[in-house]
Parts: structure tokens; sequence; C-alpha cells
């Protein structure tokens, strides 16, 4: 609780989604969650991840706590962080608590997933190595990554992608490790595989996992969008493998 500008109180809540599209996040806010003049609801994806905002100016509670209660019933399998949580606070205190270790290489982000983890102050506890292999010649030379692998299926698949986090591990043993290939564009695609398509390697642990994705907008709003699913993405595999 604070106070705006004009001296009222002011109660706000962000949360970030991750699962759903900003298209069926703002149809379904539109269908479930009803429109009262005294609160504010804004959606924003500017960032690169997917943050819904709450805010009123009322002294009256009572809609905005109506509100929040049934964005969380409708919205619980989206929503991946805490209220007014950053995904990179939310990651690095995951990891701090189990005392987990994550480093990284990324191609066409050029080091922002890096940044954000970095971000955190404390964030040395969990983070070993950042590597920008933007070329082929320095994914093969730097994280090992075999040429026939990156010939045979591209660089930008899910099978380099896998490859690049596979090498990192073995290179850095941390218990996370994450790649990024990509294009960013606005040139270089095909049909195939348009600007736009990351694909991501995750080794965390003995297992690797791979994902591909289609993000909108600019370049610099598709290496935003890919770093910022690179760290949900992670949230996700640590949260499933404190499930077990």
């Amino acid at each position: 609780m604070e106070l705006n500008q004009q001296g009222k109180i002011c109660f706000q809540e962000e949360y970030t989604l991750f699962g759903i599209s900003y298209s069926d996040a703002l149809q379904s806010l539109k269908e479930h969650i009803p429109e009262y003049r005294d609160v504010k609801i804004i959606l924003s994806d500017e960032t690169g991840d997917l943050i819904v905002g709450f805010f009123t100016e009322s002294r009256d509670q009572r809609h905005y706590n109506r509100t929040l209660k049934l964005f969380k019933k409708n919205f619980a399998e989206w929503i991946l962080t805490p209220p007014n949580i950053s995904l990179e606070r939310l990651f690095f205190q995951t990891m701090s608590e189990r005392k987990f270790h994550v480093s990284t290489a990324e191609s066409c982000t050029g080091g922002l997933l890096a940044a954000r983890i970095i971000n955190v102050s404390g964030s040395s506890s969990i983070i070993e190595e950042a590597f920008i292999t933007y070329s082929e010649q320095a994914k093969m030379k730097v994280l090992g990554v075999s040429e026939s692998i990156l010939r045979r299926h591209g660089v930008v698949s899910e099978e380099s992608a896998g490859e690049m986090a596979r090498c990192l591990k073995k290179l850095t043993e941390c218990e996370l490790c994450v790649s990024i290939t990509g294009l960013a564009g606005p040139t270089g695609g095909t049909e195939a595989t348009p600007v736009g398509t990351v694909c991501f390697g995750f080794a965390f642990f003995d297992e690797v996992k791979t994902f591909r994705q289609w993000f909108s907008g600019d370049r610099n709003a598709v290496r935003a969008k890919a770093a910022s699913y690179a760290l949900a993405q992670s949230l996700v595999l640590l949260k499933n493998q404190n499930a077990r």
C-alpha cells in the first residue's frame, strides 16, 4: 500500500503469466474479470514478460479484492510469480534455496538471459558462467557442439539447442544449463524457420529438454521475449522437479 501523487491510497499487484499468449490472456480478462470503475487492469508484454497489473486509488478495497480473487481463480494455471515479484527475483530465490547453479549459452539473445539473472543482487552465488556463442564456429569451439548436428539440423533447431545445453553441462557441471539459438530478424528467415523462431535447450541434472517457440515483434522484442521464456521455463522445470 502506498500513496499516489494525489495523496490517495493506492493498492497495486502485478503478476507474471506464462503458458498463455497475450491475445488469449486479454480475451480471458474480458470474459471473466468484471470492469469496475475503481479498479484498473493493465496487461503488457513490452518488456518480454507477460505481466498483468491491478491497482486502485479507492480506500474501499471490496471491488479490488473481488477482482483479484476472480483473476487468481481463472488464471491459476498461468500465474508463475507471486505478486510484485519479477521472474529473475523468483529464479534467484528458487535456485538459492536449493543451492543450485546455472550457466548459459546464448546466440540470438546476446547475453540478455545472463544479464537478467545478474540483475539480482547476490546472483554470483548461483550463476557460474555465461557464454555468447553467436556463430557456428563459436558453438563448436567454445561449447564443443558437433558440426554434424549443426549441418544436419540447422543452427536454429531443437537438436542444436539440446546439444548446446548438453555440452554446456559437461563444461560447467552446473545443475541447470540453458541454451538459446534463434532468428531475431529482420532478415534470415525461411518458410520452415521464419524470423522470430527461437529454440531452447535445458540440461537439468541428467535430463535434457528442448523447446521451439515463435515470438512476434521486431528484433529487440523477439530477443526480450526469448530471454523471458528461458527464465520462465527454467522456473517451471524447477517447480516440476520439486513436485517429484
